[in-house]
């Protein structure tokens, strides 16, 4: 299902946070941007959400530093962290699946044995597929606004995605055959969402991620989870809250009045931090 992207509701709104010049081929890994914070408690990984960085996760990190180590990582492609040339459209772009074994390398450099992964939008998708993947690394998990889950669409918007997927197979037969750019000229333009226009040499990550279902890898998840959201969250909505509470055995969730898809922006920096301390004391995750 290659043109999901052109009709998800996943808005970003920070695309200055986008790092993507593309290192060329053939070439090594860049490296991954890390901001560590605080010196004693357990290890907290903080994990941002798509087109952003770390700064905007920092706020709440410079809270929890008080009590845990903390660190935050740029996202390759984001913020400081340069474009991986896999990552990109011409080498096909990552799945969460690359993005995970790249978090993995990072944290192996590190020294982080163990650790507890905060994960906020498409931050949680990687969180998700780590948590489930590295039961040895990871402890502990906390979700803010996560993707990562299907959701269920009325009829009508489910008949019009098919219709749209179906359009773009065609336009972009078309082009291969012909050489017109029916899909980049007509299609794109009218039903492309604001992330895939702005996605630039993301584009074939947005699609390869936003494809993708975690439903088995939540379902797998067996440490403390904890789950944060905001009551007006438009982007991942609450319903996507009580689906995760359903699949991982055990977990928390906190529901924030008043909130919208990132609850820790602001004054919400120190409730959702509070939240968190708790949590890791109540689990028996404040010792590091």
């Amino acid at each position: 299902m290659p043109s999901w992207s052109l009709v998800c509701s996943w808005p970003i709104r920070h695309y200055e946070a986008m790092n993507s010049r593309a290192v060329p081929a053939g070439q090594e890994l860049p490296p991954v941007n890390v901001r560590k914070l605080g010196s004693q408690g357990p290890t907290v990984v903080m994990l941002h959400g798509w087109g952003r960085s770390l700064g905007a996760l920092l706020p709440l990190g410079e809270l929890l530093s008080s009590s845990c180590r903390v660190i935050l990582l740029d996202l390759p492609g984001f913020g400081l962290s340069p474009l991986p040339f896999g990552a990109s459209n011409d080498g096909g772009g990552w799945s969460t699946k690359e993005y995970m074994a790249r978090i993995h390398e990072v944290l192996a450099q590190e020294g982080v044995s163990r650790c507890i992964l905060l994960g906020h939008s498409f931050g949680g998708r990687i969180a998700v597929r780590m948590a489930a993947s590295f039961p040895s690394l990871v402890c502990g998990v906390v979700l803010i606004g996560s993707h990562g889950l299907r959701r269920e669409r009325p009829l009508l918007q489910e008949l019009r995605i098919r219709g749209i997927r179906l359009a773009t197979g065609i336009a972009k037969r078309i082009d291969g055959v012909l050489g017109t750019r029916l899909f980049a000229h007509f299609l794109a333009p009218r039903f492309g969402s604001r992330d895939y226009k702005a996605a630039g040499e993301l584009r074939k990550t947005l699609v390869r991620t936003v494809n993708e279902d975690l439903a088995l890898e939540a379902q797998a998840i067996d440490v403390p989870t904890l789950l944060l959201w905001g009551e007006n969250d438009s982007e991942t909505p609450i319903d996507l809250a009580h689906s995760f509470q359903r699949l991982i055995a055990g977990s928390e969730l906190h529901v924030f009045p008043r909130k919208g898809h990132e609850p820790f922006s602001d004054v919400g920096a120190h409730l959702l931090a509070g939240t968190i301390e708790r949590f890791l004391s109540s689990r028996g995750l404040n010792v590091g």
